[in-house]
């Protein structure tokens, strides 16, 4: 990006591009809006940001470019051809579930007659993640021969070990977290990250890679390309929900799977849909991220994960609503819990208010959400958090930082404290001794005052041991834009109309990488302004720019108020929304500002 400058609201704006450049792009097709939104996005010449706009299948990656996914290929198709026992190996989060879910369905396609094929996830709290060796031992008793494993197990050198020499099981990994430096024996490790990896995309999810282990086997058998977009729908659930980055192959696979997923016949998502009231064919990234992705998650969090997968794997209608229903009652025991750990959180932290970096804890608290507790206090507090689940002897915990504040940085500078852990700038998980805990807070105290400030700028990599690294990338929005940035001053009139959000959505779907957009409007006039909503607390306003008039909301702004008492022009940083008319129940042709930040005009 372009160096940046501050406003007085605090914000930044991005640089705008020069005359020349914009000339240069729409030379090349590209008009000036999405030119500069693009460009703000990392995306530099018009070839990037014409591959970007159309999104085209055919202009994905060749599956076989991938390292390893030919060898497993081989292994998977002989397997197929000799009738072998294969078990699919996932993880508990909804990357997790989607991988497991689209693979089952994969194989379930390819696979001879009654030839045996299972899956296996394990217990969040029981076994955590990735492979165990209780787990290869039960595999080994029903009989599995080769073990394809979805967004887990590249840090598991040991356990693939024991797999291959100790049970004779063929392991197939495929995932997508780093992987240490010694990788597991297995016979093809599949992920993008590997350091000899010359696949030109380093950020599929756990989902992703599973389907473009499916691509390769679709078209070694000669089935038609429908067949694999047919599998989009949950390429999309899994990458949204998983927070990965929604620019380059992600971007088309996530466009092409929301219009697959509003177009879907599977009873499951049809049956989720309706329990959590969303329309199908109007679902949208948002959905997907704050509605469909916890509701998976919920099973892995409250119960098991076998519980979602099912529900994704099945066709029969009856079963696929009693799935969704229980998964439905699952996610509000979520938010409650949460809701009840996020009080106690809340009272310890209160009484540490000087404390740069916060750790709050009690006995047994659930370890499927102090992740979420850990991201909600961080961002009430705008402090790191470590939120402990203590046991007899060793300790759970979830961390979550701040801006300017590595997480795994700061862990790693004290890993000799941990049993495990690992996880990214944002957000770790970690075992520990009881007995270690104070130790750790009082180095991350340290460390926060000496260099933690220091780190902001660290590659967000993960650790060697990422397999410890937490699964609750739901509890990071991935709609959040980057830190008060703006991505292009508003000066005219005519960009306050619905072409504009329009050409906006052009960019969608929005996530990781690819925020929704921001923009800031200089001296709009004030024309009118009143409190709203639950007890008054959020903030409506009628705006005015030359000819045209514009209502915005201030979720939470009324606090605002006093500020713009007397003002009779202010400065606005917003998002562009479709307007909602209640009495007409449904969207029109306007549009609204999402108000993010106010200010009377200097």
């Amino acid at each position: 990006m372009e160096p940046e400058r501050a406003t007085h609201l605090s914000w930044r704006v991005c640089e705008l591009l020069s005359a020349s450049q914009f000339r240069r792009f729409r030379a090349a097709g590209i008009e000036p809006l999405h030119a500069q939104l693009l460009y703000n996005r990392g995306l530099r010449t018009p070839e990037e940001m014409r591959t970007f706009l159309e999104a085209r299948y055919e202009h994905t990656p060749d599956p076989l470019a991938l390292i390893d996914l030919p060898r497993a290929l081989e292994r998977i198709r002989l397997a197929l051809q000799q009738g072998e026992h294969i078990t699919v190996y996932g993880d508990f989060d909804a990357d997790g579930v989607t991988a497991t879910a689209l693979l089952m369905r994969a194989l379930r396609r390819l696979k001879q007659g009654d030839a045996p094929l299972d899956y296996y996830i394990p217990s969040r709290i029981d076994e955590g993640c990735g492979l165990n060796v209780g787990a290869l031992d039960w595999l080994k008793r029903q009989g599995t021969a080769l073990i394809v494993t979805v967004d887990c197990a590249s840090s598991d050198v040991a356990q693939v070990h024991y797999a291959r020499e100790v049970l004779g099981i063929d392991v197939i990994i495929t995932d997508h977290h780093r992987p240490p430096e010694v990788l597991p024996p297995a016979y093809a490790v599949v992920n993008p990250w590997r350091p000899d990896s010359l696949y030109p995309e380093r950020v599929l999810c756990g989902v992703g890679v599973a389907f473009k282990l499916v691509q390769a086997l679709y078209r070694s058998f000669g089935l038609p390309p429908d067949e694999e977009l047919a599998l989009l729908d949950l390429v999309a659930i899994g990458t949204i929900a998983d927070v990965a980055e929604l620019l380059g192959e992600n971007h088309t696979l996530v466009r092409l799977g929301l219009e697959r997923l509003n177009q879907t016949k599977r009873p499951g998502l049809l049956a989720l849909m309706e329990s959590a009231g969303l329309q199908p064919g109007q679902v949208r990234e948002r959905d997907v991220a704050f509605v469909l992705g916890p509701r998976l998650n919920a099973a892995g969090r409250m119960e098991h994960a076998r519980l979602a997968c099912e529900l994704l794997m099945t066709d029969n209608p009856a079963e696929a609503r009693a799935y969704a229903a229980r998964l439905e009652r699952l996610n509000y025991l979520r938010q409650v819990q949460t809701e009840e750990l996020m009080n106690l959180a809340r009272e310890e932290a209160a009484r540490h208010p000087d404390d740069a970096v916060v750790l709050v804890g009690g006995d047994n608290w659930p370890e499927g959400i102090i992740g979420l507790v850990a991201s909600k206090l961080a961002e009430e507090i705008q402090r790191p958090v470590l939120v402990l689940s203590r046991g007899k002897d060793f300790s759970r915990g979830s961390a979550r930082s701040r801006e300017g504040f590595n997480m795994i940085a700061a862990l790693r500078s004290c890993a000799h404290l941990f049993e495990r852990y690992g996880g990214h700038a944002q957000a770790a998980g970690f075992t520990i001794a009881n007995q270690y805990v104070e130790e750790l807070h009082r180095h991350l105290l340290s460390w926060h005052d000496s260099q933690g400030q220091g780190n902001a700028s660290e590659p967000a990599l993960l650790a060697a041991v990422a397999s410890a690294a937490p699964n609750d990338q739901e509890s990071l929005s991935p709609f959040a834009s980057r830190p008060r940035t703006v991505d292009l001053v508003l000066r005219r009139p005519e960009y306050f109309h619905y072409q504009t959000y329009q050409r906006i959505r052009q960019l969608s779907p929005f996530g990781a990488s690819n925020p929704e957009p921001v923009f800031k409007a200089e001296k709009m006039r004030l024309l009118h302004y009143w409190s709203s909503g639950p007890e008054g607390r959020n903030l409506r306003l009628r705006l005015g720019i030359g000819n045209v008039q514009v209502m915005g909301t201030f979720v939470r702004g009324a606090s605002h108020m006093s500020a713009l008492s007397g003002a009779s022009h202010v400065d606005v940083i917003f998002r562009i929304e479709p307007a909602w008319h209640p009495q007409e129940g449904e969207s029109t042709r306007e549009i609204s500002l999402k108000i993010l930040d106010i200010a009377p005009s200097p």
